[in-house]
């Protein structure tokens, strides 16, 4: 549900021009490019690594019941194909982390040697010059994440990210739209809002099994600082999208729920930021 009353709002004033507008719609715009990609950088890491030990099954799976409750909020309020559609491919992209947090404990392991992980250790520990021999495709980049620089593997893709989300915007264009000239926002409707407050807690709470876990391995080794930082930049361009087209407290009222989600997943992120500087060097044996 989270783009469910901007939609709205932004159908419903497509004549104004104002700065903020076209801010906002740039912001959500980027937002949303982050969102589909988010989960991509840790299934890519899991691939790599064989292994899904680093992610906690308590975060993901939290954070599906977070994304279906998004999805029957944007049902229940009749939102726009484009924020069902959204809302949908959450629910499909929190699927394929589960399947293959769920295939590489449980199937992986059965059907291969258990020295696999030290061999490809072991490749990755090879000789930097005969690494460097290899071009610096998306595979390579993908594949042996430590023999390139910190602008390949984490500014170059906030590039691409940013740059598709605003060439999105533009292309789309602010257009769309009726005639409906009213700036009055839509009503507060209860069962939307009860949805999307579970939606928010769900989101909030998705993060501590991750925490702790970290804590308890002292490591993230297998978890993808990519994707979390898509996840922070996310949220802090979808809150900038809310803020920037309104401060009617009626407009904020009726986003608070996801505001709080946006916002309070940023601050449990900043802990997941420290213990990667904290335990960067400690690799689970």
């Amino acid at each position: 549900m989270a783009y469910s009353i901007l939609y709205q709002a932004l159908a419903a004033k497509s004549e104004e021009t104002s700065w903020r507008v076209a801010a906002s719609g740039v912001l959500g715009s980027t937002s949303l490019a982050c969102w589909i990609v988010l989960l991509m950088p840790q299934l890519i890491e899991q691939w790599r690594m064989k292994s899904a030990e680093g992610i906690a099954i308590g975060f993901i799976s939290i954070w599906f019941l977070g994304d279906v409750f998004n999805l029957i909020g944007a049902l229940w309020a009749g939102l726009l194909p484009e924020v069902i559609f959204l809302a949908v491919w959450f629910c499909f992209a929190d699927f394929l982390m589960i399947s293959s947090y769920f295939y590489y404990t449980y199937v992986f392991p059965k059907h291969h040697h258990p020295n696999h992980r030290k061999s490809s250790s072991s490749h990755e520990n090879a000789p930097l010059i005969e690494r460097r021999r290899r071009s610096s495709t998306l595979t390579d980049i993908a594949l042996e994440p430590e023999g390139h620089s910190v602008f390949i593997k984490y500014c170059l893709p906030f590039i691409f990210v940013v740059a598709a989300g605003c060439l999105g915007f533009f292309l789309s264009g602010s257009k769309s739209g009726n005639n409906d000239d009213s700036s009055t926002p839509p009503d507060i409707e209860l069962g939307p809002q009860i949805v999307g407050y579970i939606s928010a807690a769900l989101y909030l709470g998705a993060r501590i099994p991750q925490i702790i876990q970290n804590h308890k391995r002292k490591s993230v080794q297998g978890l993808s600082l990519l994707f979390f930082l898509f996840s922070t930049f996310g949220n802090l361009t979808f809150a900038g999208q809310i803020m920037f087209y309104s401060t009617e407290p009626q407009y904020i009222v009726l986003n608070m729920s996801w505001l709080l989600g946006s916002l309070g997943t940023i601050f449990e992120d900043c802990f997941i930021f420290l213990q990667f500087y904290m335990y960067k060097n400690n690799v689970v044996a």
